[in-house]
């Protein structure tokens, strides 16, 4: 949280959160669990069907600038179990009450103690993007597995067929991935805002963005260099997020580039996660002039 009256906040919270009956796991007759994000709800899903999962950071909320309320924290206290990030801008606030709620008994799973997080280019930040690498949510769904047996032991079974079963889908993404991009014309993308870190490292392209985060404004400097270099690289596209599309249209009028749209997934959707990866990949292919 990056406004500094977030831990006046949190001490306030726990002199009412002292007060207050925080409902018992073992009462509750369905296992509830809260996720910071969209995708990490997607994923807790596929290992643990039969829990109550809700994220916290609603879909039309840019998650950057989300900022808790009493309500959204008290949440956390009468779940089972909270799937997050970690020490990224996106669900830090989290860290500055984990020891309370694991005092109060509820299961923490912090994903950053168990994968690498890469940093953002141009700034200490952590990147939080990495549910776009197919090999990275294999490790995301591992951790959750591993962490739902040691809680629920009954259910262990389930959750390790359940985890072979995405396992399998996951390594063929991958696999349709690596596949489709390693014969390209190009090894050079332009996009909106930053997201695509850990799928740019993982498949072996180069992107560069227009700005940080979507809600920045383009500097003229970095719009000149943009265009110099879809000039020399011959670059046709720009990929855009929804988030992004004003950027992109203007960058599409400067240069002359299409728009093709790209899903970072972190919205609740009709389409799945893999429905999703694959009209990903399609854009990618164009933008990269695949054969």
């Amino acid at each position: 949280m990056k406004k500094s009256y977030f831990i006046a906040f949190i001490f306030v919270f726990f002199v009412f959160i002292s007060c207050s009956k925080i409902p018992e796991s073992s009462t509750k007759s369905k296992v509830l669990v809260y996720t910071s994000l969209y995708p990490l709800k997607h994923f807790t899903k596929w290992i643990m069907p039969e829990a109550q999962i809700e994220e916290l950071i609603p879909s039309q909320v840019d998650p950057h600038n989300f900022e808790p309320s009493l309500k959204d924290i008290q949440k956390l206290y009468n779940a089972n179990m909270v799937v997050y990030l970690g020490n990224t801008d996106v669900d830090r606030w989290i860290d500055k009450i984990k020891e309370d709620l694991a005092l109060k008994g509820v299961k923490l799973v912090r994903l950053q103690d168990h994968i690498e997080f890469k940093k953002y280019s141009s700034t200490k930040e952590l990147d939080p993007h990495l549910w776009l690498d197919p090999v990275l949510v294999l490790e995301i769904i591992r951790v959750i597995k591993d962490k739902a047996k040691e809680i629920y032991p009954e259910n262990k079974d389930a959750y390790e067929k359940n985890f072979s079963i995405y396992t399998e889908s996951l390594k063929e993404l991958d696999r349709e991935y690596r596949q489709s991009l390693s014969n390209c014309s190009l090894k050079d993308v332009v996009t909106t805002h930053e997201f695509l870190n850990y799928l740019s490292a993982r498949y072996g392209f180069s992107f560069h963005f227009v700005v940080h985060e979507p809600d920045e404004e383009p500097s003229l400097k970095k719009i000149k260099n943009l265009k110099t270099l879809i000039k020399k690289k011959s670059i046709e596209y720009i990929i855009s997020e929804p988030e992004g599309e004003r950027i992109a249209k203007s960058l599409s009028e400067e240069t002359g580039v299409k728009i093709l749209t790209f899903n970072t997934f972190h919205k609740s959707s009709s389409s799945d996660y893999f429905q999703t990866m694959r009209e990903n990949l399609k854009a990618l292919k164009t933008a990269l002039e695949c054969r």
